[in-house]
């Protein structure tokens, strides 16, 4: 159900290979996108991953078999997770770091990261807010 899912939203950004004997692979499906070949692995969590570094204990079988693709200009790796809540979080794999991308492949840059997070006041700091907006 998850890999549906996984490929379905994947479908948007290119096109699909899924084939059954993929899913026994370390990978359940390829999309190939202008440019780039992605090896997509699809897991279930229970909790929102709030740094990849998370990612990497949680599924460090996972994450050493996606690195076995090779790494070369137009080739990579993703881990995509989806929560109960059916809310979904992307991750491209290099062989040296874990990083949080968007459902394009862009990654999540460190301001869209501060949202909801804690200011050393106690309060939740929206980095769109200018500083005046947010000290009223």
């Amino acid at each position: 159900m998850a890999i549906a899912a996984a490929q379905e939203i994947a479908c948007r950004r290119g096109t699909v290979l899924d084939n059954p004997a993929l899913q026994r692979s370390h990978h359940n499906f390829v999309l190939f996108t202008t440019g780039c070949t992605l090896f997509v692995r699809v897991k279930r969590i229970r909790t929102h991953i709030s740094n990849p570094q998370e990612i990497e204990r949680m599924f460090i079988e996972e994450i050493q078999q996606l690195r076995m693709v090779p790494d070369t200009p137009v080739v990579s790796r993703e881990i995509r997770v989806v929560s109960p809540w059916k809310t979904w979080q992307y991750f491209q794999v290099s062989d040296d770091r874990i990083v949080e991308v968007r459902c394009d492949g862009e990654p999540v840059l460190q301001e869209e990261r501060l949202i909801g997070e804690k200011t050393g006041n106690g309060n939740y700091r929206n980095p769109s807010m200018q500083e005046e907006e947010f000290f009223w």
